[in-house]
């Protein structure tokens, strides 16, 4: 996963189709599970541009996310992006590698 800590980077993955964004706290159990998801889902998926937000560490590109897109905060937070929009997004134990692949290959979105 490639780390996002400014609003210059944020800007630039928005811009990406296909896109994922992955909002990570390091101090939550949830996300803990989560981001086994997440290394999953990379492994499984190699030349998926995942991208991670550390929400403890990087306030403000969090907080622009949010922002940006329109998608209120959470903590653990997957965010597909897809023809300069939000495709699909996802919270907390809604995060699972099987419905980021169907959603990535074009399922119905959230």
């Amino acid at each position: 996963m490639t780390p996002l800590t400014t609003r210059d980077e944020v800007d630039e993955v928005l811009r990406q189709d296909g896109a994922i964004l992955y909002k990570h706290s390091t101090r939550c159990p949830i996300s803990a599970m989560a981001n086994e998801h997440m290394q999953r889902f990379e492994q499984e998926h190699p030349d998926a541009p995942v991208y991670l937000i550390d929400v403890n560490e990087s306030t403000e590109a969090s907080r622009y996310v949010a922002e940006r897109t329109g998608v209120e905060h959470q903590s653990p937070q997957v965010i597909l992006l897809r023809d300069g929009g939000v495709a699909w997004h996802a919270d907390r134990f809604d995060i699972q590698p099987e419905a980021l692949e169907e959603h990535l290959a074009g399922g119905a979105g959230r």
